[in-house]
C-alpha cells in the first residue's frame, strides 16, 4: 500500500502523458471525374463514388479528387501523381470545407498549384464549416500555367487548433496534394487510468489516516 501511495502522488505531481498523430491525405486513387466528390473518404465514411481510405477523421465539403488518365493530363508534377484535390462552386452560395474532427495545431501544410493568384486561399477556424474563430488566412500566389504544371509546397500557421479549413475562395482555380497536419494532442488512455489509480490510492491513505 505503501508503494501505491508513493506512486499516487508521483502521477499527481506529473503532467500526464499525451499522444499526438498526424495525417497525410495524398489523394492517389483513381477518382472518378463525373461523381469524384471527396466527402468522408477519409473520415469514416465514403467518397461519393462509394469508395473508402483510412480514416484519419478528416471530411471534405465541395471537394473533389482528379486523376490523370488517357484523355485528362493535367495537374502534372504533382508530389503524388495518382490524384489530386480541387474545391469547387457551382452556385455564388456554395463553400467547400476541409473537416478535421479532432481539430489542427497551429499549422496545415500543403503542395498547390495554381495559374492565378488567390487571396484568402486558404482560412483556418476554430469550429467546423468554418464556424467559430478565424484562427489564421492564407493567401496563395500564381505558380503554374493553366496546364497546373508547377507544384509548390506552403504553410497556413496559425494560433489554436482549427477543426476546418475553408477552400471557398480556392474553388474552380486551385489544386491541392499531400496535405498534411499535426490532430491535436490528447491525454492517453494509459495515463488516464494510472490518475485514477492514483487518486483511489491517495484518498485511501488519508482516510485510513482519519480513522
Amino acid at each position: 500500500m505503501k508503494l501505491l501511495s508513493i506512486a499516487a502522488l508521483a502521477l499527481f505531481t506529473t503532467a500526464p502523458v499525451f499522444a499526438s498523430s498526424s495525417f497525410l491525405l495524398d489523394f492517389e486513387k483513381n477518382w472518378d471525374y463525373t461523381n469524384g466528390d471527396i466527402n468522408g473518404y477519409y473520415g469514416g465514411g465514403t467518397a461519393a463514388d462509394g469508395s473508402a481510405g483510412a480514416d484519419v477523421g478528416v471530411s471534405f465539403v465541395n471537394v473533389s479528387g482528379l486523376s490523370n488518365d488517357a484523355n485528362f493530363t493535367y495537374y502534372s508534377g504533382a508530389p503524388s501523381m495518382v490524384g489530386t484535390a480541387y474545391a469547387h462552386s457551382f452556385a455564388p452560395q456554395d463553400q467547400a470545407f476541409m473537416n478535421v474532427s479532432g481539430g489542427v495545431d497551429n499549422a496545415l501544410s500543403f503542395f498547390y498549384s495554381s495559374p492565378v493568384g488567390v487571396t484568402g486561399a486558404v482560412r483556418a477556424y476554430s469550429g467546423l464549416n468554418g464556424s467559430g474563430a478565424l484562427l489564421g488566412t492564407l493567401d496563395l500566389a500564381a505558380n503554374a500555367s493553366p496546364a497546373y504544371d508547377g507544384w509548390t509546397q506552403a504553410t497556413l500557421a496559425f494560433n489554436g487548433t482549427a477543426r476546418s479549413f475553408d477552400l471557398t475562395n480556392s474553388a474552380n482555380g486551385v489544386a491541392f496534394d499531400n496535405i498534411a497536419a499535426n490532430i491535436s494532442a490528447v491525454p492517453e488512455p494509459s495515463a488516464w487510468m494510472l490518475m485514477l489509480l492514483g487518486g483511489a490510492c491517495l484518498m485511501l491513505r488519508t482516510a485510513r489516516r482519519r480513522a
